[in-house]
């Protein structure tokens, strides 16, 4: 049975094996050296001694249910912890610690399936592989869960106390904490779990409150009031990373600013989307090159419906006299532009916006409204004045929060900050020096891009759950000029004593910190610092790689690098690699509201997660994937190809039982020049296809080339292993009797599947470990198994020979496909080349019989023409070989004549109406271009077809008339 594609998998019936060589089954009569059919018997035994793996020999298929049984039974043998034993460097990967609220989704997956590759790569290769896992607190989706679940029960968070609040999502992460992390797991993560950390652990605890206090200790931390993202509902600033932008349909208002001391015409009309900050307006700004308000500069102006307020005119260049009417009205407190043109020209900043979302007194009238409400009523209202220009649709970029949805507030809040600028500056130089490499490398422009024009960083938040900041202030002292800073308020106390006397009133400060601040620590919090004297310090630390999505490469990566760089004087890993988004099939994000989410869990269950594993890892670095069915499908099928070729060989190798025939087959080595050499032509051609691709593959993993590494085995697998070596395989099998023979083939399959197993490990582990328990004598688990050696030697004469024999295949293969020759149906052949190129066919005439349906008796080798050449078919191979097939031995002559005469008739008409409608100027000028696009498409098709048809049927005349 040819192993032509993926619809033709490898066949273990029985009836298959029969047609093959029917004395395969009669045991009396089967020679010692052909293959085995009990093998079951051993991998029933291994698998009820452990209960784990199953042999393809006792399933059709690989059962994915198998995968979770031999994940547990990884972890049970120690097999995620880092071993010594062999030597090398450490390789250490950080887990991007997933949120603690989450489910499993494709980001996970995409992140999860490319580390384990990179750690089980290098831990077959003998490093010591340490893969660190653990979870993120995640503050404001996990108060979020808890206050909805509260409410559920009817308690709002001011119910509780902060203590009360706490106790409950605690009691919460308890209970639903390891969701994401059992689903983790279900993607074969190999990570020692023994290490998992949570960002509240008191460890990590602890390193966040001394990362903190030696900021402030170097003045890099400070108070202020800023503008910050705030979220009127969650009552906390957000960071930009958890706010969302979405192109929204509303109104650009236009209004009148009167002119202070002129005319009742003059005034100016300034367009907004947000009419309501108003209120906060400190300045009108026009460009001073813009002619029509040059009259303007430097007067006041009278801010609508404040009872008269005034603001200055001013001339900037900022302004865009192309953008709306080319007027600016600047409000700080309520944009991030205006807030930076304020800061630069010295403007006072308004803030007209309580935290809740309503109006304060600054609005005088329009005091506690809410903020669209509030647009609503004061559009009405510039209308009645006269001072409504107009209101126009208007497409708005609105910012949303991520986590609630609500629309976010630019807004003056007093907040802890992180001055950047001389962190940042040490992490450029990082990359610029070659300590750190960004991968892909165009990525290093937006890296170097953000840390040039970075802005100082809020890490405080207004929530109860997370690291409260370090801060402890005096009662009935300002806080802003009182406070200590304390590892613990007993350490705080002692400190407010000393400075303030025996008498002094404490009170922590309520407000948590970032959770990116922590997060930020976690290459070498996860270790032990601050004790940089702990072992898993010294060992592990720094990282090797840091693998995350390239949409955080601001938020967390470059953090990391600046914190790392701080607190230990070393960039905290020397790889970052970014992988790309997850899209459907048509290139979209995946959202609910499309419907085309793709749940990996579900499609685990349906296509096993190496199929899912081996679609993600098929993309290229940085760049946005498209998962389709199709691929999830067609990379199913590989799984199962790999299977079937497991039960083949399974079936073709000797009794375990058998020590002699073992003996002998493992006896033989491929790994030196002398033994390639003495290889038959197809043995030699895979093993050297082999060698070569252990080395290519070897030098993509290095290269963090993962879908290259994919993609060559996959081709190897099934282009060159399964279609044609096993193919072959089955003349020494088979029909060869040469026990020799058969113990190389034996060998050689043995050699080559092994081997294939171990460099697709890191991609589809579970179906390769299974399959390679199912071996026999092996010594190690595959997930520990050595990485094969590279630089073997390669036999290239065997390539260039094989594949001529492999054309001269397809050239058969094609004639009896354009002649519709019945597949059962043998036919004889001239085979025409040089002495040299007759000398290997010849040795090989067996697999040219078989892979070709010839009749192996009637293949005729010779070095001239064949005496009825003009009526064969001839076939040109390569240079120096060609083939001649008798056409009485594929067809009917006559009949084939009469069908083809009947077919070009046929073609013939269809293809004069083609060119008539095609001569009709009513139908060329008046049909849609597509359709007589279409017609022409058909009649150059025709015309085609009907060439082709002539000169066939020229040929069978002539061998007809012959």
């Amino acid at each position: 049975m040819a192993l032509a594609g993926p619809s033709h998998l490898l066949s273990s019936s029985s009836a298959c094996l029969r047609r093959l060589n029917p004395l395969l089954f009669f045991a009396h009569r089967r020679p010692a050296w052909t293959p085995r059919r009990a093998a079951h018997r051993f991998c029933a035994a291994v698998a009820s001694e452990r209960d784990v793996f199953t042999s393809p020999e006792v399933a059709k298929s690989f059962d994915f249910i198998s995968e979770e049984r031999i994940y547990k039974w990884w972890e049970s043998q120690g097999f995620f912890k880092p071993n010594f034993d062999r030597g090398g460097d450490p390789f250490v990967i950080p887990m991007p610690p997933a949120n603690v609220t989450g489910s499993l989704h494709m980001g996970h997956a995409m992140f999860v399936t490319l580390e384990d590759i990179m750690i089980r790569y290098f831990r077959m290769k003998g490093r010591p592989a340490l893969w660190i896992p653990g979870t993120d607190h995640a503050g404001i989706a996990t108060q979020l869960v808890v206050e909805k679940m509260l409410a559920a029960e009817g308690i709002k968070r001011a119910d509780l106390t902060r203590e009360e609040f706490t106790k409950r999502v605690w009691e919460w992460k308890e209970k639903y904490g390891s969701t994401i992390t059992n689903q983790i797991k279900r993607l074969g993560a190999s990570c020692d779990w023994t290490r998992e950390c949570f960002t509240l652990d008191d460890q990590l605890s602890h390193a966040v409150v001394e990362a903190f206090i030696r900021l402030h200790e170097k003045g890099l931390i400070y108070q202020g009031s800023y503008l910050v993202n705030w979220s009127p509902n969650l009552q906390t600033a957000v960071s930009d990373l958890e706010v969302e932008y979405s192109e929204e349909p509303g109104y650009l208002y236009y209004m009148k600013y009167r002119v202070a001391g002129g005319s009742r015409d003059d005034f100016m009309t300034i367009a907004t989307t947000r009419p309501e900050t108003l209120f906060g307006d400190v300045a009108i700004a026009v460009n001073p090159e813009d002619e029509r308000y040059a009259k303007y500069a430097g007067k006041l102006a009278i801010v609508p419906l404040t009872f008269g307020r005034h603001v200055p005119i001013i001339a900037d260049r900022y302004v865009d006299p192309e953008f709306g009417t080319g007027v600016l009205k600047i409000s700080p407190g309520h944009d991030q532009n205006d807030y930076h043109i304020a800061r630069k020209l010295g403007l006072p900043i308004l803030n007209v916006m309580n935290k809740d979302g309503t109006l304060n007194d600054v609005a005088g009238l329009y005091s506690g409204m809410d903020r669209f409400e509030a647009r609503e009523k004061l559009w009405s209202d510039l209308v009645e004045t006269n001072l409504a220009v107009k209101k126009e649709p208007y497409t708005l970029r609105v910012p949303r929060s991520q986590r609630g949805g609500e629309v976010i507030e630019p807004l003056i809040s007093k907040q802890w900050f992180v001055t950047m600028e001389p962190l940042a500056e040490r992490a450029l130089h990082a990359v610029e020096k070659g300590q750190l490499t960004i991968l892909p490398e165009r990525f290093e422009k937006i890296y170097n891009n953000w840390l040039t024009n970075i802005k100082d960083w809020c890490i405080s938040r207004q929530l109860w759950w997370g690291h409260r900041i370090p801060v402890w202030y005096i009662v009935g002292k300002k806080c802003e000029e009182d406070y200590v800073v304390a590892r613990n308020a007993e350490e705080a106390l002692a400190k407010a004593q000393e400075k303030y006397g025996k008498s002094v009133e404490i009170y922590q400060d309520p407000d948590v910190l970032d959770t990116w601040f922590s997060s930020a620590l976690w290459p070498f919090s996860t270790l032990g610092w601050p004790d940089v004297s702990r072992e898993d310090f010294k060992h592990f630390y720094p990282a090797t790689v840091l693998e995350t999505g390239h949409d955080i490469l601001f938020f967390w990566v470059a953090r990391m690098v600046m914190m790392g760089i701080e607190f230990t004087g070393t960039v905290p890993f020397s790889y970052v690699y970014l992988h790309g988004l997850i899209r459907d099939s048509e290139g979209r994000k995946m959202s609910k509201s499309l419907g085309n989410v793709i749940d990996p869990l579900d499609t685990m269950n349906e296509y096993g997660t190496d199929a899912l594993r081996f679609t993600l890892c098929m993309g290229t670095a940085g760049q946005d994937i498209n998962l389709s069915t199709e691929r999830l499908t067609s990379n199913k099928a590989f799984t199962n190809k790999l299977w079937n070729a497991g039960k083949f060989l399974l079936q073709n190798l000797p009794e375990r039982s058998d020590a002699t025939a073992w003996d002998l087959l493992l006896a033989n080595k491929f790994d030196t020049e002398a033994a390639l050499q003495q290889l038959p032509l197809p043995e030699g051609w895979v093993v050297t296809g082999l060698h070569e691709l252990i080395d290519k593959v070897s030098i993509s993993y290095e290269k963090f080339y993962f879908g290259d590494a994919a993609r060559e085995i996959y081709d190897f697998f099934w282009s060159h292993f399964a279609d044609w070596y096993i193919e072959s395989s089955k003349t020494r099998l088979y029909h060869s009797g040469d026990g020799s023979a058969t113990i190389t083939a034996q060998s050689v399959l043995l050699y080559v599947f092994e081997n294939i197993l171990k460099l697709l490990h890191p991609f589809m582990p579970f179906v390769t470990e299974e399959l390679w328990q199912a071996l026999p004598y092996r010594k190690d688990a595959l997930i520990v198994a050595p990485w094969p050696s590279t630089d073997l030697p390669k036999n290239l004469l065997s390539i260039k020979r094989f594949q001529n024999l492999q054309s001269l295949i397809r050239g058969i293969r094609n004639v009896r496909a354009e002649y519709s020759v019945e597949p059962a149906k043998r036919i004889s052949a001239s085979v025409v080349a040089t002495v040299d190129v007759l000398e290997y066919i010849s040795k090989e005439k067996q697999v040219l019989a078989l892979l070709s349906k010839l009749d192996a008796q009637n293949i005729n080798l010779t070095e001239s023409l064949p005496g009825d050449a003009n009526q064969c078919v001839h076939i040109v191979a390569d240079e120096g070989l060609e083939a001649y097939l008798p056409l009485a031995d594929m067809v009917d002559v006559s009949a084939e004549v009469e069908r083809l005469s009947k077919r070009l008739s046929k073609l013939q008409t269809e293809y004069d109406t083609l060119l008539a409608r095609l001569s009709s100027p009513s139908f060329v000028e008046k049909a849609p271009e597509n359709i007589v696009r279409g017609v022409r498409e058909k009649a150059s098709e025709a015309e085609e077809k009907i060439s082709l048809t002539k000169n066939r049927l020229t040929f069978l005349q002539s061998t007809v008339s012959t």
